[in-house]
């Protein structure tokens, strides 16, 4: 039988383990079973599991603390908690941290195997999202910081001219940059650059991804400049509706005042 990937079942009770681990090899998955968390996360470097099955009451280390810490190191495994009893605060914990899934003892089979495949394609489904932006890291890096700019505004949807007169230069320098940036990032249309800038600049997004070969990258900073000039723009656009908004108020006050003017 092929095997499907790399299982790493955590649980002090060693009975456990070992029954979970025979289900999984009967399955056609290669097994690691720790009694400990401690011992699990002093070896978690060079397994690259697909998956972990954890209790989420271990008693060196528990599970949520556990996988804490594999992700403070970079590591995004995911994984399947089980547990003795239903703890409603301990499961959202567990999915506040990204577990996918919680599951009760006595461990059904069904359940269990049908976890731990909906969680493989979930992690591969990051993984592939990590890469792609770990890629569109690597382009941002040789950004400049007015190109960085251009993007920014181009993504919020402003025209050229406009974009020019934020920034304090010429449609044609505008479009110089725009066409740059798009050609670092890949990007074969004005669509596409946006996407990218989205993917860039998400809401929550990571502060450093552990690429596929090992390496441990950052998030660039000229994406700060893209935000800075995001808000900046944007400020200015409030500023500039709520010029519009009182003039016209003013005007319409004036108006008010001239038509109940007695007649002479």
């Amino acid at each position: 039988m092929e095997s499907e990937g790399l299982v790493v079942v955590v649980d002090d009770d060693e009975r456990i383990c070992r029954a979970v681990q025979r289900m999984l090899i009967s399955a056609g998955y290669r097994v690691r079973a720790f009694t400990s968390a401690r011992a699990y996360l002093a070896e978690q470097e060079g397994m690259e599991p697909s998956c972990l099955v954890v209790d989420i009451k271990i008693p060196d280390v528990d599970g949520l603390s556990m996988l804490r810490e594999s992700r403070a190191a970079g590591l995004e495994t995911p994984a399947v908690f089980i547990t003795g009893s239903a703890d409603l605060d301990a499961a959202v914990k567990a999915m506040k941290l990204g577990a996918f899934d919680l599951l009760e003892k006595p461990l059904d089979e069904s359940a269990l195997l049908m976890a731990i495949e909906g969680a493989i394609q979930h992690g591969e489904h990051q993984r592939g999202e990590r890469e792609h932006l770990a890629e569109l890291w690597r382009a941002a890096e040789t950004i400049t910081a007015r190109e960085a700019q251009v993007c920014a505004l181009v993504a919020s949807g402003r025209l050229n001219k406009q974009i020019a007169a934020v920034i304090g230069t010429t449609e044609k320098t505008v479009k110089v940059h725009r066409a740059r940036a798009m050609s670092k990032l890949g990007a074969h249309s004005v669509a596409e650059l946006v996407r990218s800038v989205d993917q860039l600049l998400a809401p929550a997004g990571p502060t450093s991804i552990v690429t596929a070969d090992h390496r441990l990258i950052h998030r660039p900073r000229v994406l700060d400049i893209m935000a800075t000039a995001l808000r900046t723009a944007a400020d200015g656009a409030e500023s500039l509706t709520l010029r519009t908004e009182s003039t016209r108020a003013h005007s319409t006050e004036s108006s008010d005042n001239v038509s109940h003017l007695p007649a002479s």
